[in-house]
């Protein structure tokens, strides 16, 4: 069978050239010399030998240069793997060279025969984090000021505090948008609890600030959308004008959004990129890069993506207009950027033909301005490109942490104001990803006897691009009223899919984790009934879906919103940032009322 993913031979032959233990202390050693040098080292020298001695393996760069970005390499049995990588001196922030490498974390010998000789000997729930991004504004719409931001972020954390959940808050692009934190943790109720407490320290916040928050798809009001003068972003600016200006039919669909959107003309790329999502980590056992890959092509590529986010859409506003055609703006921004393409596979610098070489081309070419972000490797284009901001994910072996986690990172879902729905999504997912684990333990990448399993494909089957890119479109115009296609090639409404999916989890979860059939019935009964509530009455109105007892989080939320912008006494299509501001404060009241 075809596809992207290096084969179980190709695995093997690896593992047997460079036993996956080996490598595992040689990271180990090496991260900890690195961090050793980092605190003695100011300068832009690379000290290989002294690494070399205390990794104990020969190491070396892929090429010479350490002005521009590069790799570091370890050398055993006659070949080489990725020890670690750094950008280009352009983007480093003023950062000496030490404290900007980037340790690879995957382990490309983890694979199907092996993984249970690693610290994670059998199949289970993995900790999912996430991160959501909002927005913040000023109830008459105007913008709030630097000194009402860091309020809003120390509020947000003294309460954060209170509740114990993580108080982490960042800044984003935006200066008027913050991104929050779930702690990674496991099973349906841990995860509403800490949204709920999420949604609480939020509204407690905006009231001591007199700040409302813009829970949506895309930052909503008529906004300057003005960045921050964080250095990262200003190297994201820098990166995204300088890769679009190569390719005129991204320039020409930044110039439409602005028209679409009634936006400044003179909008550079991140400041029209007015996206608000939920970006989810799952965990990777065994730090198997070949499982990243495995997940990454299967389960983000499947109609159990398609639906995680077409549950959770919902914003047809940009910028003070409401969309005449869409219910979701998120992808339609997403698209007006190169670097927003889809991608069927990340790059492996071990498994796909010249994939090392391709990795650090794009990281010297100045194309990519994180280590990660070079994974991300569009070839269809010229020259090719990161698509960082791809909708469907990207795999994670960069995340500083002791612990040396790696993670799948699902980048398409959108972020939304009902806790029960964004913590069943979270948790589906988490248990949709144990089904990925346990079948790439019994199979690794052969795909054979998935498609053997007509419930499995459905679930996790692999959409082809043109499916995928149709019914995630179909979504953003329909949101939850959306009809999915599988990869099984059957067709179903959305509460089905979900019954399907709690159907298969009682006969196949319990076996490979410690999950109570209760358990399931929490995430697949609580999504049905918000798809298609017993009782038929289904919220009509943001008070409704945000705090009616009766009718919580049912609903279609985009089509709520885009009703309530034509009560306030707008047409859609047409650019009305009054009518669109009263959408958002009734938004937010209504969560203030919820969170009381």
């Amino acid at each position: 069978m075809d596809t992207p993913l290096p084969s179980n031979d190709e695995l093997e032959a690896y593992s047997s050239a460079i036993p996956w233990s080996a490598i595992e202390d040689q990271k180990r050693r090496f991260n900890q010399r690195l961090k050793e040098l980092a605190t003695e080292k100011n300068d832009d020298s690379l000290p290989l030998e002294d690494l070399a001695d205390s990794t104990g393996i020969p190491i070396s760069t892929f090429h010479d240069s350490t002005e521009s970005g590069n790799s570091i390499l370890g050398h055993v049995n006659g070949e080489k793997y990725l020890l670690a990588s750094f950008v280009s001196k352009r983007y480093r922030k003023d950062k000496p060279l030490l404290q900007s490498i980037t340790p690879y974390n995957f382990n490309p010998s983890v694979n199907h025969t092996n993984l249970n000789e690693t610290e994670n000997p059998k199949p289970k729930l993995r900790a999912i984090g996430a991160e959501l991004e909002l927005g913040l504004f000023q109830e008459d719409g105007s913008s709030p000021s630097e000194e009402q931001m860091q309020q809003f972020i120390t509020s947000y954390r003294n309460h954060a505090h209170r509740l114990g959940i993580t108080p982490q808050v960042d800044r984003e692009a935006c200066m008027y948008q913050v991104e929050v934190h779930i702690a990674p943790g496991i099973g349906y109720h841990r995860t509403r609890q800490s949204l709920d407490n999420i949604m609480q320290s939020l509204v407690a916040a905006g009231r001591l600030t007199n700040l409302n928050t813009a829970i949506m798809s895309a930052y909503p009001i008529l906004s300057d959308f003005a960045l921050t003068p964080d250095p990262k972003v200003q190297t994201a600016v820098d990166v995204m004008q300088e890769v679009n200006s190569n390719f005129p039919d991204y320039m020409q669909s930044l110039s439409d959004a602005h028209k679409r959107y009634n936006m400044n003309p003179a909008s550079n790329f991140v400041e029209t990129f007015r996206l608000q999502g939920c970006h989810v980590h799952l965990d990777i056992a065994g730090r198997s890069e070949a499982l990243g890959l495995f997940t990454f092509y299967t389960m983000l590529h499947s109609a159990t993506a398609i639906v995680s986010k077409a549950i959770l859409k919902g914003g047809p506003f940009v910028n003070g207009t409401c969309d005449e055609e869409l219910l979701c703006t998120r992808e339609f921004l997403r698209r007006t950027t190169v670097t927003g393409r889809y991608l069927e596979m990340p790059v492996t610098p071990h498994f796909t033909d010249d994939g090392l070489a391709h990795y650090t081309d794009l990281l010297s070419s100045d194309r990519a301005n994180a280590a990660a972000r070079a994974l991300l490797r569009d070839d269809t284009m010229n020259p090719p490109v990161s698509v960082m901001h791809n909708p469907i994910g990207r795999v994670r072996p960069d995340l500083g942490s002791s612990k040396r986690i790696c993670t799948i990172e699902s980048t398409g879902l959108p972020v939304n104001i009902s806790a029960s729905r964004q913590a069943a999504v979270l948790t589906d997912l988490e248990f949709t990803h144990a089904l990925v684990e346990d079948y790439f333990r019994k199979y690794g990448t052969d795909l054979g006897p998935l498609y053997d399993n007509p419930a499995l494909l459905a679930i996790i089957g692999p959409l082809d691009q043109t499916t995928y890119q149709g019914l995630q479109d179909e979504s953003d115009r329909c949101g939850t009223d959306l009809v999915v296609k599988t990869a099984a090639g059957t067709e179903m409404e959305l509460h089905e899919f979900y019954a399907l999916k709690r159907d298969y989890m009682h006969h196949n979860l319990i076996d490979i984790s410690t999950v109570t059939p209760r358990d399931i019935d929490d995430v697949y009964m609580s999504l049905e009934r918000m798809l298609n509530p017993p009782s038929g009455r289904v919220a009509e109105t943001p008070e409704h879906y945000i705090y009616d007892s009766a009718r919580r989080s049912t609903g279609n939320w985009g089509e709520i919103l885009r009703n309530a912008f034509i009560e306030e006494g707008g047409t859609p299509g047409e650019h009305n940032p009054d009518a669109v501001l009263k959408v958002a404060n009734r938004v937010h009241r209504a969560l203030e009322k919820r969170y009381k």
